[in-house]
């Protein structure tokens, strides 16, 4: 049974509104009930309702999370994670505001600055499009004494307080290491890409050179690039390049779109696909082994941890004691698909 402050003022002979009192050290209270009241809940195991304390308090945060609205399927999870963990904590006075932005640095950095340079918010989680434009704007609002967290996407050279995401540099040497597992005596890879070349791509291609530096007898197509706006012309026009290619490596989000482009060309041979992520369309991909493995980051875990760290910092007031924690990176092939499926 949970102790309450009644039970404690029944146990000492003294008014609820006493011992409330002294629990939550507020108004006036005599050094001698105060350790009374003390002692009394230590013997009885009082737990306090973190809650009402918050309330009492009168403390409500109010966060910014700022992220891309592409590719819907991803934040859609990362949405999933950030709900799970509110409904631990809305109670305390945490609010969050959500706002997604377009796919345009200049649109989304207008935006951020807005939110830093406003009255309404005491923090921001942000997922930047690309990292270095955002450094000088990070280390603004941080400068101030404007928290900021960033999440799936890093600013590392930023003073953004933590990070919570995946080391895109493995990401890129595990898409090799696959390739190079799942092919039979290959000759050439090619790498797919979208036009922006952000950080996150950046360490990607990075990541899978690094891997492939060691295969010397190995051909690199790429990075070949798609319009995110006109993906099915850009991809078939990639029909060319991948004409003898043993492996792809879809290194942005348009895994299923790829798959889709693949499966209409006249390619010589199939080659083995992989890529990042998953959604239904990935998923089917994978069953008609169209695509014979994708990397996933788990996205609903990165949106809880991140709304549990900046709780704990804003909130309970934790320090920060490390800048990042990087999730794992999940094999998914045909024979365990099914269980990543939300």
């Amino acid at each position: 049974m949970k102790v309450t402050a009644k039970m404690i003022a029944d146990q000492l002979g003294l008014s609820t509104s006493t011992v409330d009192r002294a629990l939550h050290n507020r108004g006036s209270v005599s050094p001698k009930t105060l350790k009374k009241v003390i002692e009394k809940a230590k013997e009885m195991n009082y737990q306090p309702n973190q809650s009402a304390s918050f309330l009492a308090k009168g403390k409500h945060i109010l966060v910014a999370f700022v992220f891309p609205e592409y590719p819907n399927y991803f934040w859609e999870e990362i949405e999933m994670g950030i709900n799970r963990a509110l409904k631990d904590i809305q109670h305390y006075g945490f609010n969050i505001e959500i706002i997604k932005t377009p796919d345009s640095v200049a649109e989304q950095m207008k935006i951020v600055e807005n939110i830093i340079e406003s009255d309404d918010y005491n923090g921001l989680v942000f997922a930047p499009i690309d990292s270095t434009p955002f450094t000088n704007l990070i280390d603004k609002g941080v400068d101030k004494g404007f928290p900021v967290y960033t999440f799936n996407n890093d600013s590392p050279s930023s003073k953004r307080l933590f990070f919570v995401g995946a080391d895109y540099l493995d990401s890129g040497r595990l898409a090799a290491e696959l390739l190079d597992i799942f092919t039979n005596n290959p000759q050439k890879f090619a790498v797919i890409t979208e036009e922006m070349s952000t950080f996150q791509m950046q360490q990607k291609i990075i990541g899978f050179r690094e891997y492939m530096a060691n295969r010397t007898t190995l051909d690199f197509v790429g990075p070949l690039k798609l319009n995110r706006y006109a993906f099915e012309k850009s991809i078939s026009n990639l029909e060319k390049d991948l004409k003898n290619v043993d492996g792809i490596y879809v290194a942005c989000g348009a895994l299923s779109e790829v798959a889709k482009g693949i499966k209409k060309m006249d390619l010589k041979k199939k080659p083995i696909l992989i890529g990042h992520d998953i959604n239904k369309e990935i998923y089917q991909n994978i069953r008609q082994d169209v695509i014979s493995a994708t990397i996933c980051q788990d996205p609903i875990y990165q949106g809880e941890l991140i709304t549990r760290i900046v709780f704990n910092h804003l909130m309970l007031e934790e320090k920060i004691n490390t800048e990042q924690n990087i999730v794992k990176l999940e094999i998914v092939t045909k024979g365990n698909a099914k269980y990543y499926i939300h």
